[in-house]
């Protein structure tokens, strides 16, 4: 896949299309919707869109978590280019930029689902799965 990663404006268009796969990902299949949510913090993260062919098919957003620790939230891929490389690509893509600002260790909050996925791009769990949003999440963080 040719992807093209590119930084996206809060309030923008393209942001309005991460909305709509975050969405899709993340709501409509626990019957959620996201305009249910509290958006507001986005606009104080940096939002990174992937494209294809000019069409948006993964977002990965970073944020300062605490001094020295980044935050990585919506890492979302459309399902049809889940299982492809994406998801590893997006990750190595945005701890290249939380390095380049300077921090030393990521924190992220993932579904259950994905823990495997995260672990075997070595980030460890902390502390016990939660229910987030009615969906089992953990904590992970990963120096850098």
């Amino acid at each position: 896949m040719d992807i093209v990663m590119k930084e996206i404006t809060y309030g923008t268009d393209e942001y309005e299309k991460t909305l709509h796969l975050r969405n899709e990902v993340f709501r409509k299949p626990w019957g959620l919707d996201i305009k249910d949510d509290d958006l507001s913090p986005d606009k104080d993260m940096d939002i990174y869109g992937a494209y294809l062919n000019h069409d948006l098919i993964g977002t990965v957003f970073l944020a300062e978590y605490e001094p020295g620790v980044a935050r990585v939230r919506n890492v979302a891929i459309y399902e049809e280019y889940q299982g492809k490389g994406l998801g590893k690509y997006l990750m190595d893509y945005i701890e290249d930029i939380a390095r380049e600002k300077g921090y030393s260790k990521i924190y992220l909050m993932g579904r259950t689902s994905v823990e495997g996925f995260y672990h075997k791009l070595g980030y460890e769990t902390m502390g016990k799965p939660y229910d987030y949003r009615t969906i089992p999440h953990v904590d992970m963080t990963k120096d850098l």
